[in-house]
């Protein structure tokens, strides 16, 4: 075996007990922390964002995560989610995967495409934070498709070669993640902490349902599914209790909710 393949296996063993709890979080409230534990440790990654797009092309975000920074990574996904996906380079490619059917899914990475984003997207969204690079992941999936972004800026500076094959060999399981932890993740009511019951106190029962099942990972479809109601009348609930609330996302919603300490 030569110095590469074993330099791979020893790189391997560190990231498989990782990878083994964040197997084991899929559809459980502590999903999403294992699984930035492992894209850390795997790349060092300063920033992350996971999107939901429906398939008539509507954007959610399910996950807007930047340790340093917190409160701006919520108003990036505000600003994306309001309007600015539509200038993505991968928001064509990404719209269309929405549309079929998860077997189409190919994995592929697709790295920064600077020369395709405008001014006005740069600056609104890599500006502040000073974000100097960005590794995007498609998945396709029974009910639209997930979008998931990974950051890096000047401290650690572009992906290397080497992360771009580390998230290349990751890119598979990455994506039986996305699938079976956002298509799956059951909400649980019964388990509303204190913190979130006060936060949702001024919601409709019925918007309240909803926000619960957002808050679990579900996405406005699988809702839908779960509460029985059409996709259009949850779009109507979840309009109201944004409003209610004074948020405009679910990574908005999240922080609201999320119990401080």
């Amino acid at each position: 075996m030569n110095e590469t393949a074993n330099t791979q296996l020893i790189e391997w063993g560190h990231l498989l007990p990782s990878v083994a709890t964040c197997i084991e979080a899929v559809e459980r409230d502590s999903f999403e922390s294992q699984l930035l534990a492992l894209l850390h440790q795997a790349v060092g990654i300063e920033q992350c964002m996971i999107f939901g797009c429906s398939t008539s092309g509507n954007i959610d975000c399910l996950l807007a995560a930047n340790h340093q920074l917190p409160r701006v990574a919520d108003r990036l996904a505000q600003i994306y989610v309001g309007g600015l996906f539509r200038e993505d380079p991968n928001y064509v490619h990404l719209s269309q995967l929405a549309g079929q059917q998860e077997s189409m899914s190919t994995n592929a990475l697709t790295t920064m495409q600077v020369k395709s984003m405008s001014l006005a997207y740069r600056s609104h969204l890599f500006g502040f934070p000073d974000l100097i690079d960005k590794v995007s992941l498609n998945v396709a999936a029974k009910e639209g498709a997930y979008y998931l972004n990974l950051y890096r800026g000047p401290q650690r500076g572009p992906f290397t070669s080497a992360n771009l094959n580390c998230l290349n060999s990751l890119a598979p399981l990455l994506t039986s993640l996305l699938r079976r932890h956002y298509s799956n993740a059951p909400a649980k009511p019964e388990q509303l902490s204190s913190h979130e019951a006060a936060a949702l106190a001024p919601l409709s029962e019925r918007e309240r349902q909803l926000c619960l099942y957002l808050l679990r990972g579900h996405t406005l479809k699988t809702a839908a599914a779960k509460l029985d109601i059409a996709f259009s009348t949850t779009e109507t609930y979840r309009k109201r209790a944004y409003a209610k609330l004074g948020v405009a996302s679910k990574a908005g919603l999240v922080a609201l909710c999320r119990a401080p300490g």
